[in-house]
């Protein structure tokens, strides 16, 4: 039965635990074994070869325009960034599917390690997750900007915005930042590194919105049905169904819950969304 599948235990139907809980897990368990090497006195192997700066690249570390972002300077440092993934990410995410989702992470992460290194001097690092937040927040207040949001400001003062007044404000202030704290050195917070990434959500929003597509990867082989049709399924979505008699309804429900469970419920076409509501009305007599 569908509701046996293990696809309707993913979040969109309860699985464990969703990619943004798998990064929040990931970001965790980083900080901890960072906290353990520099409470041992290795916290300088943290700052070569994981941390980015122009002397880890020029020394053939270049894995550090990613790896930068799953270290953090502090709890606080950390706690805001999970907050923003938390929030922001995982409504990001449920919007995108999964290969889209962990395409825009990777590239908001290079877009703010690019941009803190056009202005670096050459004796500073780069850490933190806050550029990937920043790519999620800019993504997210160009698909919705008009949709109201009610949040406690300072966790005391509720307050309603739209999201695109958020992204102005926000760009505003890291624009600010970036011209008066950071090019003087007058501040520790990397705001080209911010501003890299709310570069990179702008970018992406434009690409899907012209017609981007990612290629899906498959790591594992599902096992099917030894009933169900060897035949591959076919490419089109403009399908119209008869849920009385044709014999196609179960090979249909079966590539579209394989859909989910690749992509995320936000792949499905208007279709695709009501043959599976009218598919488990049916399944359920």
């Amino acid at each position: 039965m569908i509701y046996d599948r293990k696809y309707m235990k993913s979040p969109l139907f309860q699985e464990r635990f969703s990619l943004v809980d798998k990064l929040i897990i990931l970001l965790l368990v980083s900080f901890v074994i960072q906290s353990s090497f520099s409470l041992f006195g290795f916290g300088f192997f943290i700052t070569t070869s994981v941390s980015l700066s122009l002397k880890a690249l020029s020394d053939g570390f270049l894995w550090t325009v990613l790896s930068y972002a799953g270290l953090h300077e502090g709890p606080l440092h950390l706690i805001f960034n999970l907050l923003g993934i938390h929030f922001i990410g995982r409504s990001v995410c449920r919007e995108l599917g999964r290969n889209e989702f962990i395409l825009l992470s990777v590239l908001s992460i290079l877009f703010g390690g690019i941009f803190w290194l056009c202005v670096d001097s050459g004796s500073g690092i780069l850490i933190g997750a806050s550029a990937m937040v920043c790519g999620y927040l800019s993504y997210f207040c160009l698909t919705k900007p008009n949709q109201p949001i009610s949040f406690l400001l300072f966790f005391i003062l509720p307050l309603t915005l739209r999201p695109k007044v958020i992204l102005y404000g926000v760009i505003a202030l890291e624009v600010y930042g970036f011209l008066f704290n950071e090019i003087s050195k007058s501040g520790g917070i990397a705001h080209s590194a911010h501003i890299g990434g709310i570069v990179a959500g702008i970018l992406f929003f434009i690409l899907l919105k012209n017609g981007l597509s990612i290629p899906v990867v498959k790591f594992r082989s599902r096992k099917r049905n030894r009933n169900h049709s060897s035949k591959t399924h076919p490419a089109t979505t403009d399908f119209k169904v008869n849920f009385a008699t044709d014999t196609r309804i179960h090979e249909e429900l079966d590539r579209i819950l394989d859909k989910i469970n690749e992509k995320g419920f936000g792949s499905l076409t208007d279709q695709e969304k009501v043959f599976l509501d009218k598919a488990k009305s049916n399944l359920k007599k």
